[in-house]
């Protein structure tokens, strides 16, 4: 029986690195989009609202770093800009990945440049600073970029200060120990969220896993369309069928043959059988309703044909089984065509079941066939006289119907092989 397996140790914790990057870059990328807005909209409050107002209340046009603000307002209006509409066309892992490199190192540039201003107006960094935090919490990425940028930036802004710091202030007002007290939380901050992240996404791989293990047996227990339909709505309304085909295949003695038998190979036995079933139904355009101990039930939809064969298909396969393992097995199946109302019963352990005409003159047409045969009724004789072969086997009186005219199917003389 198919069996799904969620991987253990270092191989999953492997399995689980493979997705984890462009994971986590998707999410780090979707944070893209709203910080460059919320950026933009108060670089531009400042360029177009506050810068102007300061310069005419005379606050400031007295020092050239005053200008070299007001420039850097319009840069950063422009870098946030940019990506805003860079992000838009990033759809795959490589572009959404580019796009965030290109980010940080540009908006640790442009923040580096603002950390300057900055102490050259005020001798404070701690709107760096608040970039700095905001980039570790905001932004994680995979790979050593973030404390690769980190040091960097780190090393740039000092080298800029102390270039301009002309009075030494820099390393005795205490600013130097701040800036690397700074660096060191944001390392430790980022590696503290990096782990956060990567638990985030085990957990998320093992609730997948469980959801699709969870589907695995739902889709086994019941029909697609009906698992859909439980699945979104807790519930699944019955249906009625104007014309469905139901084939039930019987294995014939079995009763018997089980009962000199152990448990467990009467299980394997009847495992294998239908087993090779289940593949055969795959084929065609039919569906497994149940088993009923060593009986069989498919309905079909669509085709009618489909069923015939399928049911051909069934007593070939069971001859072969027999020459195989010696066993001497063989089926009867029955079918018929006709209204049926389909439906989930129960609140546990529920299934899906079929209903109606059909479903009892079908399983009339196997219990009163013959083994190694194919017995159908006169509706689904009129239906594939064209194209099958039939042996008339008379008038029978069946149980709850009265006498029917009922038909033996043969192979269809010239029909295609189906793959």
């Amino acid at each position: 029986m198919a069996s799904l397996s969620f991987p253990r140790g270092r191989h999953a914790q492997g399995l689980e690195s493979q997705g984890f990057d462009p994971w986590l870059t998707g999410r780090s990328f979707s944070m893209l989009v709203p910080m460059c807005r919320v950026g933009l909209a108060v670089v531009l409050t400042m360029l177009l609202v506050v810068d102007p107002l300061l310069f005419h209340a005379g606050v400031w046009g007295h020092d050239a770093q005053h200008r070299a603000l007001v420039l850097w307002h319009a840069c950063a209006a422009t870098h946030f800009l940019g990506f805003s509409l860079v992000a838009k066309h990033a759809r795959d892992h490589t572009a959404q990945s580019r796009a965030l490199t290109a980010f940080i190192v540009l908006s640790a540039c442009l923040f580096c440049w603002f950390g300057l201003i900055s102490w050259m107006l005020s001798g404070d960094l701690s709107t760096y600073a608040i970039f700095l935090l905001t980039m570790v919490c905001v932004f994680a990425f995979p790979g050593p970029l973030r404390a690769i940028v980190n040091l960097a930036s780190a090393a740039f802004l000092v080298a800029l200060v102390y270039s301009v710091d002309r009075r030494g202030t820099f390393h005795t007002s205490g600013a130097a120990l701040n800036l690397l007290a700074l660096h060191v939380v944001a390392l430790l901050i980022d590696r503290f969220l990096m782990g956060l992240n990567l638990a985030l996404y085990q957990e998320k791989c093992r609730a997948e896993y469980e959801r699709a293990r969870a589907d695995s047996v739902l889709y086994n227990a019941l029909p697609v369309s009906i698992a859909n339909e439980l699945k979104s709505n807790n519930m699944v309304k019955a249906e009625s069928y104007a014309r469905m085909a139901v084939l039930f295949v019987d294995i014939v003695g079995f009763t018997r043959f089980s009962a000199s038998r152990t448990p467990d190979s009467v299980v394997n036995i009847l495992n294998d059988i239908f087993s090779g079933f289940d593949r055969i139904v795959d084929r065609y355009d039919a569906e497994k309703i149940k088993t009923i101990g060593d009986a069989y039930m498919v309905v079909g939809k669509g085709n009618l044909s489909d069923i015939a064969r399928l049911a051909l298909d069934m007593v070939d396969s069971m001859q072969s089984y027999q020459q195989q393992s010696g066993f001497a097995l063989t089926v009867r199946c029955g079918i018929h065509v006709g209204p049926t109302v389909a439906g989930v019963i129960g609140l546990k352990r529920f299934l899906y079941d079929v209903w109606g005409d059909a479903v009892n003159t079908a399983s009339r047409m196997e219990s009163m066939g013959e083994a190694g045969r194919v017995h159908v009724s006169q509706e689904v004789y009129l239906e594939l006289s064209g194209s099958f072969a039939f042996e008339c086997r008379g008038v029978m009186e069946v149980k709850g119907k009265g006498p029917m005219q009922t038909y033996f199917l043969q192979p269809p003389a010239a029909a295609p092989a189906r793959v």
